[in-house]
């Protein structure tokens, strides 16, 4: 079974956190965190790298290692693809 991932943020995705088009349907490719009724909540690559290493950032993984992550996995996402390539470390 394949695993589904929004394609702005990666956070796997399930029925609970699909994402709505303006018309109320259901969108299985984004979080509802990250599309909501037609719009992206997010349309700078670097301001969501930057709060999900905020968010992301533990005991076991520093914001360093979360932020190089992240560069690896964001920019290859659909949202990401055609947009610039985020600033690096």
């Amino acid at each position: 079974m394949d695993r589904k991932i929004c394609q702005c943020c990666g956070m796997p995705l399930d029925e609970t956190s699909f994402s709505t088009e303006p018309d109320g349907s259901v969108n299985e490719k984004y979080c509802k965190w990250c599309y909501s009724g037609g719009k992206f909540a997010y349309t700078d690559m670097n301001q969501m790298i930057d709060f999900l290493t905020d968010h992301m950032a533990n005991e076991t993984y520093s914001p360093e290692q979360v932020k190089e992550y992240l560069l690896t996995v964001i920019p290859g996402l659909e949202h990401w693809k055609k947009r610039r390539t985020p600033d690096k470390i």
